[in-house]
């Protein structure tokens, strides 16, 4: 087949979105054959962004993902790409192994991912209430090990019509290593600058030739095993033996990096077989990381028992993910002009949650009421389990895709280059309840609130400390399925002007359905200067993560103090109580222009600029207690029914538009006999909230409150940049990179939200919102080839130590920690670690 002029992603090579997946390469059309698909999979270009595309696309390859310190795809991502960003989040349930990754200060779902060009399945759970990415399942980055990747390619546009639901901000395809005949490999050993979170990684790739018509089997294995960090300082929050206001003698309080290990094992493979080629690939990959909770003070009757812990405890949260990935596809010719790719995947993601030094206060309580006159130790001995399973969550998917793609000549210079296909999905979602005693109201069970073992004034908290366990009656399972047709076309008008049309349909069983469609064009004004824009309809399905989930957790209220909190599953008696009764379409149009200006043979430049307006974004509302609810008498009732102080729920509140610029800025050149090149990538971008979509009689700030808005607007960087040199010469090689990260301000665990009385600060007043500072961070790395097979880098991330500014005595979250917590612990778009340095040996063979 030949190759031909492709300048768009709008060519797919697997059904909806299974297609060749972005469009890189120019080259020439032979006479003899008319067309082949043209991937940027494995795909060498001069400059990061494809300047021949009529949509704005980063090529990232291994080469650039692996120089730097990071071990993890996320953080990779997040120093290479100008718009991806990679929020931390400390101390809620899940964020010690799952980070939100999101594409131009969006959702993380509304980011679609793909491995090999197909559609890869979303984490089973999502980040709660107060954090980056709230209430929005996405895909897990780093349960992808970096050593079995070729090379990433992110599409920064709108392309929902091409790849169907979730790709509203994006795409980001993930090219599988399909080297043969070689061995590579990597230790790493580091550390931060605080001499805690040692971490060893180590990756292996080798592939295998199968047969001699170019058939190949590609396996990649890595570990990593991380020691966690704490930033966290002594408290005043007293114990038995220190009196409150008194510096504790230990650190008692966990903040920072979980204790952590990851295990994958990956596969690529082709084998022709005649006219047609058979491929497969996949993953397994398993990662472990035990976080904690709040500390339980010794005082806090309704969380702690003082026969257990005398001095209170810090409950841990061990968490498990793990995921499984298949796919298994065909691929040939029809004849010259057209061809085919039929393919099925399936991913499935797990993800478990064991409670560890905790406790079930109820138990205790529960014992004490029956035998008032029980010692100690008595009490001690039945006060239940110190930790077991909390629950879990499972979400599989399965995906069929079928595609046709050719030329039709027009008796013009250039065909119409035709792809068409369609898909059928699967997707199927559970929630698995804990051990009884990690949501039980004492040993019997009952629905009986009980007083605390320690102060009769007080009720004893049901359920485990940090983790409230899974209940069966919010264990469920359900499913849905999907069905799409789509058409794509491309031609080019004249020599210098490309024009791309794609159309699609999909309805899900469980939500509607939609036609959305693509317009883009590319024209070259001369050979160094082109103008690139599209317009597009997109949408994304209600994930069965929002419409099937519910759980009982445990939230900071008013005041800093816990609380047992709800969220309830779209269609039940709260939200229908407020009028919502299902989960809709969220729908988004897309407008992007841009140009490309190739300055030089060694300067390039691209600037695109983007709208992108959403109706009926869906939201994971914040909590509410009966007085917020007082307006709904059922609404208050349903509340009730459940026992908990507080609920949440999902609906389709808002209606918002984010607008922005990327700028990428290449510049490339031999330097004192070697290779040195800069680049300059950078993203503006803000969000507004056009409006609140409130059903009738309830107040707008049920639907979205403050909170919410402030992540939504303010949760994420509004400004990104990176400036990266690189240099080469002989066996020796050199990077600096700096870093630039915008501020956040978000309300969670600032006094809007917390609601301390100002006098109880000692400067009369607290801070309304918690604030991150803008910041630059430099990293650094230096690399020498001791052989053709040998290779020794050493680095620095974050050579001068940039941390958040501290807490001050005017900061809610200091107050409500007993001055523990040293930073910040939501919104940190670059963590709170510091320095860390490393070193790598990289061998191959």
């Amino acid at each position: 087949m030949t190759t031909l002029r492709l300048n768009t992603l709008a060519i797919a090579v697997g059904l909806a979105f299974s297609a060749s997946s972005v469009i890189a390469e120019e080259a020439q059309v032979q006479a003899e054959k008319n067309i082949e698909q043209i991937s940027v999979l494995g795909s060498r270009v001069s400059n990061r962004t494809v300047t021949e595309s009529s949509s704005p696309i980063d090529l990232i390859d291994a080469d650039t993902l692996n120089k730097g310190g990071f071990t993890e795809l996320g953080q990779s991502l997040q120093a290479t790409a100008p718009s991806f960003n990679f929020s931390r989040t400390q101390v809620s349930d899940g964020s010690d192994l799952f980070r939100p990754a999101t594409l131009r200060g969006l959702q993380p779902d509304q980011t679609l991912v793909l491995v090999n060009g197909k559609r890869r399945h979303n984490q089973s759970i999502f980040g709660l209430v107060g954090t980056v990415g709230a209430g929005a399942a996405g895909t897990d980055m780093n349960a992808i090990p970096l050593s079995a990747l070729k090379g990433v390619e992110v599409l920064r546009d709108g392309a929902a019509a091409q790849y169907g639901s979730d790709a509203i901000a994006g795409v980001i395809n993930l090219s599988l290593n399909d080297s043969t005949g070689i061995t590579t490999g990597y230790f790493q050993a580091g550390s931060t600058g605080e001499g805690d979170g040692d971490t060893i990684s180590l990756g292996l790739n080798r592939g295998f030739d199968l047969g001699d018509q170019g058939g190949f089997i590609n396996v990649s294995a890595e570990y990593r095993d991380a020691d966690g960090t704490n930033r966290a300082e002594r408290d005043t929050g007293g114990s038995a033996a220190v009196s409150a206001g008194t510096l504790s003698d230990t650190v008692r309080w966990g903040q920072g990096n979980s204790e952590s290990e990851f295990t994958s094992l990956f596969y690529n493979m082709s084998l022709p077989l005649d006219d047609a080629e058979l491929y497969s690939f996949g993953g397994y990959s398993e990662r472990t990381a035990l976080g904690n909770g709040f500390y339980r003070n010794f005082d806090a009757a309704s969380k702690n028992v003082t026969q257990v812990y005398s001095d209170g405890f810090l409950p841990r949260i061990y968490n498990e993910a793990q995921d499984i990935s298949l796919a298994l596809g065909i691929k040939g010719d029809i004849n010259t002009d057209w061809g085919y790719d039929v393919s099925a995947v399936y991913g499935e993601n797990q993800y478990d949650f064991t409670s560890r030094n905790t406790l079930n206060a109820s138990y205790a309580a529960e014992y004490v009421l029956n035998n008032p006159n029980a010692t100690d130790a008595d009490i001690a001995a039945n006060s239940g389990p110190n930790g077991g399973y909390s629950g879990g969550f499972r979400f599989d998917q399965t995906t069929v895709n079928a595609d046709i793609n050719g030329i039709i000549d027009i008796g013009r210079s250039e065909p119409i280059y035709l792809s068409f296909g369609a898909e059928y999905r699967k997707e199927n979602y559970q929630i698995v309840p804990g051990d009884e005693a990690s949501y039980a109201c004492g040993l019997a069970n009952q629905n009986i609130v009980y007083p605390s073992a320690n102060d009769p004034s007080t009720s004893a908290e049901c359920g485990f400390q940090a983790y409230n366990g899974l209940r069966p009656e919010a264990s469920n399972s359900q499913s849905r399925n999907s069905h799409a047709l789509y058409i794509n076309a491309e031609t080019m008008i004249t020599d210098a002007w490309n024009i791309s049309t794609a159309l699609r349909y999909e309805d899900f069983s469980d939500a509607g359905d939609d036609i959305i469609g693509k317009l883009a064009s590319r024209y070259e004004l001369n050979d160094d200067f082109a103008v690139r824009g599209a317009i597009s309809s997109g949408f994304r399905a209600p994930s069965l993560q929002q419409s099937a989930y519910t759980a009982f957790t445990t939230n900071l209220g008013d005041g800093g103090v816990l609380e047992q909190s709800f969220i309830a599953k779209a269609g039940s008696d709260l939200p229908v109580a407020l009028g919502v009764e299902s989960l809709e379409l969220e729908s988004s149009k897309n407008v992007s222009f841009g140009f490309v200006y190739d300055v030089s043979s060694e300067l390039s430049l691209t600037v695109d600029f983007y709208h992108t307006a959403i109706k009926d974004r869906i939201t994971l509302g914040n909590f509410m207690k009966a007085e917020d609810l007082a307006f709904s008498p059922a609404a208050v009732a349903a509340l009730n029914a459940t026992g908990a102080d507080q609920a949440a729920y999902f609906s389709n509140s808002v209606d918002s538009t984010t607008k922005g610029v990327d700028v990428i800025l290449s510049y490339r050149t031999d330097l004192y006999d070697g290779d040195f090149s800069a680049t300059f990538a950078g993203n503006i971008n803000r969000t507004y909230i056009d409006k609140v979509n409130a059903p009738t009689g309830v107040p707008k700030e049920i639907a979205l409150d403050d909170t919410q808005r402030s992540f939504l607007t303010n949760g994420q960087p509004g400004e990104r940049g990176t400036l990266t040199f690189d240099y080469e010469r002989d066996a020796m090689s050199a990077m600096v990179r700096f870093n630039y990260f915008g501020e956040t301000d978000v309300k969670y665990f600032g006094n809007d939200h917390i609601g301390l009385p100002d006098f109880l600060s000692p400067t009369g007043e607290f801070k309304d919102t918690s604030v991150v500072e803008s910041a630059v961070l430099v990293d650094i790395n230096f690399g020498y080839e001791l052989s053709e097979s040998l290779t020794f880098n050493l680095g620095i991330d974050n050579v001068f130590d940039v941390t958040p500014d501290e807490l001050g005595k005017d900061e809610a979250l200091d107050f409500i920690t007993n001055g523990a917590f040293k930073y910040p612990v939501r919104a940190l778009p670059y963590g709170f670690d510091g320095m860390t340095y490393y070193a790598k040996v990289s061998f191959s063979f």
